[in-house]
C-alpha cells in the first residue's frame, strides 16, 4: 500500500529536524553555546535562517530538543543495546556497571556541548510555556533505569538498606553527577573505566573500604 501523504510530508520533517539538531551540535561544540546563533545552525545545516524557524523558533528550543533526544537515545540503549542493557538476571554490580559506563560516556561524546552550556539557565527560559511539564516527565523516565537496577538488587537480597528506592536513585546519581562535575571543573574527560569501578566499590563496600 502506497505510504500516505501526510506520513511522508511527517517523516521528512522529523529528518530535517534531526539533521538541524545534528548541525547545532556540531557548530555548538566548536564554539559554544553563547558564541553561536541561529545563523551559525542555519548554515552548517544548509538551510536558509528562514526555513530554520519553520522547525525551531529559538535557540533555546534546539538546545531543549537535544536534551530530550539524548535521554530518549540513553533510555533506548538501557533497554535494548547489548552492550549497555540492564535486566533483572544480571547483579547488582553488572546493571550499575553498565548504567554508570553509559552515563559517562555519554557525556564523553558531548564534552565540549556540556561545557559550554548552563542547561537550568535554557530550561528556566522555557519556565513558562509546555516544555517545562515534558522536562519534568522526562527526568522521571530518566530515573527508570536506576529504579529498576535497585528494585531488582532487593528482590534478590543484594540490597538491604530500608532506604526508599528513590532516595537510593538520588543517592547514585548525585555521585554520577558529581564526578562528572569534576571533570568540568578539571576541564579535561578522567579514566571512565576507573570511575565506573569507583563508583561500584563505594556502593557495595561503602567509603571506608574505598
Amino acid at each position: 500500500m502506497e505510504e500516505k501523504k501526510e506520513v511522508r510530508i511527517s517523516k521528512i520533517r522529523d529528518s530535517k529536524s534531526e539533521f538541524i539538531l545534528n548541525a547545532a551540535l556540531t557548530v555548538f561544540s566548536r564554539k559554544g553555546i553563547y558564541d553561536t546563533n541561529l545563523e551559525d545552525i542555519a548554515v552548517e545545516a544548509g538551510f536558509s535562517k528562514a526555513a530554520l524557524y519553520n522547525y525551531y523558533q529559538n535557540k533555546e528550543s534546539i538546545i531543549y530538543n537535544l536534551y530530550i533526544r539524548e535521554i530518549n537515545n540513553f533510555i533506548d540503549k538501557l533497554q535494548n543495546s547489548i552492550e549497555y542493557s540492564i535486566n533483572e538476571m544480571q547483579s547488582f554490580e553488572e546493571n550499575i556497571r553498565r548504567y554508570s559506563f553509559l552515563a559517562f560516556k555519554t557525556f564523553q561524546r558531548h564534552f565540549n556541548f556540556t561545557m559550554s552550556m548552563n542547561l537550568l539557565e535554557v530550561f528556566e527560559s522555557q519556565r513558562k510555556n509546555k516544555h517545562t511539564y515534558l522536562i519534568c516527565q522526562r527526568d522521571k523516565y530518566y530515573e527508570q533505569g536506576l529504579s529498576k537496577i535497585i528494585l531488582w538488587a532487593k528482590e534478590k537480597d543484594e540490597i538491604t538498606s530500608s532506604f526508599p528506592n528513590i532516595s537510593l536513585c538520588r543517592v547514585i546519581d548525585s555521585i554520577i553527577t558529581a564526578v562528572m562535575l569534576g571533570w568540568i571543573k578539571d576541564e579535561k574527560i578522567g579514566y571512565i573505566e576507573k570511575a565506573v569501578e569507583d563508583l561500584i566499590s563505594l556502593l557495595v563496600n561503602g567509603v571506608k573500604k574505598l
